[in-house]
């Protein structure tokens, strides 16, 4: 199965969208993960992959995927990037989707690198996923050896197109010559790049970030990607909410996720509950918001 076919095939047993963002916080985290403390970076890290298994193994029935942010292992060092290709086998474990959330960005020697690292080569490595989140402003050249990986691996790609922050209208909503947007003029690049890498199949392996605080421009987007998965930020502590996500669904299960990550994993914190309760009751409500609007069984 393509990677697009594996995440509808997997919204539809779970009849859920969702998507888990794992960016843990030492200081939000419930105590009881920090058994060894919090001393030193090897204890911090442990707890931060309790605050992980605990997470996904409440919500595997309510979640299609997960999607680790490697900044936040990164900054722990070493233990910190052990733990982050823990969670990556443990999602291997659950039966979950992975989503690197890597964003990287670069060309030549160096992109086929990150592509090895986070997309697999010849053997499977500890950072392997089934996708990654990459940054496509270096250009085609750029994504070529993530595009690779799409056709002989069965991966999958988010392009960042049109992200959730405030900032993202500096360079994403300007205004070129041809009266276009610049994300729009991106846009129409990699529904050429899918033509050339990914164009077998109602859906590319090739998809794009685009975040729910911008409906309209979910909605113009998905008429000049039609084939392109979503990826979709800014759900909940963001303020986007299942109405604003509704139009790209048309009844019917297609490969968008839906992202969640604090209204979801600090849950807890709000409802005075335990880690798993309230990840479960918030991702409940996340499911029941989102299928309202788009009208999809449940």
């Amino acid at each position: 199965m393509s990677y697009s076919e594996r995440l509808i095939a997997a919204m539809q047993s779970k009849q859920s969208p969702i998507l888990l963002g794992l960016d843990p916080r030492a200081d939000m985290i419930p105590e009881d993960c920090f058994v060894e403390g919090r001393g030193d970076a090897g204890a911090i890290a442990k707890g931060f992959e309790r605050f992980a298994f605990r997470l996904m193994e409440a919500l595997a029935l309510h979640v299609v995927a997960i999607k680790p942010q490697i900044a936040f292992y990164e900054a722990y060092g070493l233990p910190g990037l052990q733990v982050y290709a823990n969670i990556l086998e443990k999602a291997r474990a659950l039966d979950l989707i992975s989503i690197a959330d890597i964003k990287r960005g670069d060309i030549g020697s160096t992109a086929e690198a990150y592509a090895q690292a986070h997309l697999g080569g010849p053997e499977m490595g500890p950072f392997e996923a089934d996708a990654v989140t990459i940054n496509p402003w270096l250009g085609g050249d750029s994504l070529e050896p993530f595009f690779k990986r799409c056709q002989q691996r069965d991966k999958g790609v988010y392009l960042l197109l049109h992200t959730s922050n405030a900032g993202s209208s500096d360079l994403q909503e300007t205004n070129l010559s041809s009266g276009k947007k610049l994300y729009s003029h991106l846009a129409q690049l990699i529904a050429n790049w899918q033509q050339i890498w990914s164009p077998q199949g109602d859906y590319a392996s090739i998809g794009v970030v685009v975040g729910a605080t911008y409906p309209e421009q979910l909605t113009e987007l998905k008429a000049v990607l039609p084939r392109a998965p979503f990826l979709v930020p800014g759900y909940g502590s963001q303020g986007g909410t299942g109405k604003d996500v509704a139009s790209l669904y048309d009844k019917t299960w297609t490969p968008h996720l839906i992202n969640a990550s604090r209204s979801l994993t600090f849950a807890y914190r709000e409802r005075g509950t335990t880690l798993e309760e309230g990840a479960i009751a918030a991702a409940l409500e996340m499911k029941r918001d989102i299928l309202q609007h788009t009208m999809l069984a449940i």
